[in-house]
């Protein structure tokens, strides 16, 4: 069995550590590193047609404060996870009990803005200690995706603690290079889509994870907001993705779904 999770982390546009501050910023574009949520807005209403378009269930990690900003509009019916309030590294330091504190304001107000209560996360920045899947079991949360594993023939999810880990795969390409269940290089133009096409054909069994930014589909960290033109490559290579995915025979599946069918609920 092979089952395929998109996955879209709706954060703050070309998001950035802050030194000295627990919350990201946005790349600085001429005007200081605070958070921006133009390309995020846009990006979801792009990513949502085309996967609707081509019959994919995804499951979107929303960082709360731009949820706030771009509305949750596009996210109805969906399986919405949370991405940390502000986009915070919660391997860091905090205040006793101010993990929770912030996951749990994280959980509720995803649910205010969708209607429907988290059970998948994604921790910023892919960055997990040892105390967060205790603090997730307790509000609720049951699904996580905030680990990179080293690829072989098959991806099973695991239990971390007290919640379901479902890694995002990572692997070398046929040029030894690492490469990652994320499609952040494709978007800067630096890897085409065949090879996360390549990636997944050597899964022979489990789930394979692939990742976006919402805001990449039309900004980018290298060159900035895209033109149309390059908006609509790169819808082009998005299609071509999953489209060679799906055609090996993967289901599209959300994460609980897909953790599911291989035994771990």
């Amino acid at each position: 069995m092979r089952s395929f999770c998109f996955t879209v982390d709706v954060d703050r546009d070309a998001n950035i550590p802050v030194p000295g501050m627990s919350q990201a910023g946005s790349y600085n574009r001429g005007l200081g590193t605070a958070p921006r949520f133009r390309s995020s807005g846009e990006g979801i209403g792009t990513l949502t047609g085309i996967l609707d378009e081509m019959g994919v269930r995804a499951t979107y990690f929303a960082e709360a404060r731009t949820l706030s900003n771009i509305g949750a509009q596009h996210l109805a019916g969906r399986e919405v996870g949370i991405h940390g309030f502000d986009h915070e590294d919660f391997t860091g330091t905090f205040p006793p009990g101010g993990k929770m504190e912030l996951l749990k304001r994280a959980c509720e107000a995803v649910e205010d803005l969708t209607g429907k209560r988290p059970r998948c996360s994604r921790m910023p920045y892919m960055k997990i200690s040892e105390d967060i899947p205790p603090i997730l079991s307790e509000i609720g949360i049951r699904y996580d995706s905030s680990q990179y594993q080293e690829m072989g023939k098959e991806i099973i999810p695991y239990v971390l603690g007290e919640v379901i880990e479902v890694p995002v795969p990572v692997t070398r390409d046929a040029s030894d290079k690492k490469i990652f269940g994320y499609l952040w290089p494709m978007h800067e133009g630096k890897r085409p889509p065949g090879d996360y096409v390549n990636m997944a054909s050597r899964m022979e069994n489990g789930i394979f994870i692939l990742a976006t930014h919402s805001w990449h589909m039309s900004e980018r960290i290298d060159g900035g907001y895209v033109t149309k033109q390059e908006a609509k490559a790169n819808e082009k290579n998005l299609r071509e993705v999953i489209t060679g995915i799906l055609d090996m025979g993967f289901k599209a599946e959300t994460l609980p779904d897909a953790t599911g069918r291989f035994g771990v609920r």
